[in-house]
C-alpha cells in the first residue's frame, strides 16, 4: 500500500513538471524589479504574483499532456495520462483549478495583473491545444515566458521608468525559448534538431544581454550572472551530439533550468548582486528534483 501512494504521488509530481516550476517564478522577480526597486518592494504582491506564475505553469504542462494524450498513448506510453495511473478527468480537473486560483489571486494585486495574467492564460491554452503542432510553435511558447516577464512588472506596468528594462528582458526570455524549441522539435518529419541555429540564437542573447546591460545601466553584478549563464551554455553545447536523441535531451533539459540562471542575471542588474544569486538559488531544487522527474 506504501508503494502505491509513492508510485501514485510520483506520477502526480511527473505530470507537473516539477523541477520546471522553478522557473516560473524567477521570470516573475524580472520585471517585478525591473520595475520596484527593491527598497519598496511589497512582500505579498511578489508572493502572490510568483504563486500565481506557478499555477499557470501547472496549468498550462497538464494540458500539454491532456492534448497529447494519444501521441503520448504511441510514443510515451509510461508517461502519467497516457498509462492511465492519472486519469484523465482528474488531470482537467487539476488544470481548471490552478487556472481559475492563478487569475484569482493575480486580481489580488492589481486589475493589470489579472489581465496579464488572463491573456496568458489564453497563450497557454492556444498553445497546447492547436499552436504547438504548426510552424508558430517556438514563438507561441514564446510568448508565454514573455507574458510572465511582464506578469512580474504588472503592479507598476503603468506607472514606472523600469517598463523598457522589463519589455527587454521579456524578448530575450522569448527568444532564448525560442533557441530551445528549435533545438527540441523537428522541423518535418524525421529531420534533425536545428542545433546550430539554437547556438546562434543562444550566443545572441548572451551578446544582447550585455550591450543591454551597459545601454540600460544596470549595476555590475548582472556580468557575474552572465558569465556564469555563458559558461553553463558553452559547456552544454560543447557536449551535445547532434545526432544523439539523448545528447540533444540532455542539452534541453539545461537550457530549460537555465532560464534561472539567464533571469537571475536581469535580476542582479536591477536589484544587485544578492538578489541575483538569491533568484540563482531556484536552481538548487530544480536541479535535486530533475535528477528522479523528467523536465521535457
Amino acid at each position: 500500500m506504501q508503494d502505491h501512494r509513492i508510485n501514485a504521488l510520483r506520477q502526480y509530481l511527473l505530470l507537473l513538471r516539477v523541477p520546471n516550476l522553478f522557473t516560473a517564478p524567477s521570470n516573475i522577480l524580472v520585471g517585478y524589479f525591473a520595475t520596484v526597486p527593491a527598497a519598496e518592494a511589497n512582500g505579498l504582491h511578489l508572493a502572490s504574483l510568483m504563486v500565481s506564475s506557478i499555477l499557470l505553469y501547472i496549468a498550462g504542462v497538464v494540458l500539454n499532456d491532456y492534448f497529447d494524450i494519444e501521441a503520448d498513448k504511441r510514443e510515451r506510453p509510461s508517461r502519467p495520462l497516457a498509462s492511465g495511473l492519472v486519469p484523465k478527468e482528474r488531470a482537467i480537473v487539476i488544470a481548471t483549478a490552478a487556472l481559475m486560483a492563478a487569475n484569482a489571486i493575480a486580481l489580488t494585486v492589481s486589475l493589470t495583473s489579472l489581465a496579464i495574467s488572463a491573456a496568458l492564460s489564453v497563450a497557454l491554452i492556444a498553445y497546447d491545444f492547436r499552436l504547438k503542432r504548426g510552424l508558430m510553435a517556438p514563438f507561441s511558447m514564446g510568448s508565454t515566458r514573455f507574458l510572465n516577464v511582464i506578469l512580474g512588472a504588472s503592479p507598476m506596468l503603468f506607472a514606472s521608468s523600469g517598463v523598457p528594462v522589463a519589455f527587454v528582458a521579456a524578448v530575450l526570455l522569448f527568444v532564448y525559448v525560442v533557441a530551445i524549441m528549435m533545438l527540441s522539435k523537428r522541423e518535418v518529419g524525421d529531420e534533425k534538431p536545428n542545433a546550430a541555429g539554437a547556438i546562434a540564437i543562444v550566443s545572441a542573447v548572451a551578446v544582447s544581454l550585455a550591450m543591454a546591460g551597459f545601454l540600460l545601466q544596470f549595476q555590475w553584478a548582472f556580468l557575474i550572472n552572465l558569465a556564469i549563464f555563458s559558461a553553463v551554455m558553452a559547456i552544454t553545447f560543447g557536449r551535445l551530439e547532434r545526432s544523439s536523441s539523448q545528447s540533444v535531451q540532455k542539452a534541453v533539459k539545461n537550457m530549460v533550468l537555465s532560464i534561472i540562471i539567464l533571469d537571475s542575471a536581469f535580476v542582479a542588474g536591477t536589484a544587485g548582486l544578492v538578489y541575483g544569486l538569491a533568484t540563482m538559488l531556484f536552481i538548487v531544487p530544480a536541479l535535486l528534483l530533475a535528477k528522479k522527474l523528467y523536465v521535457t
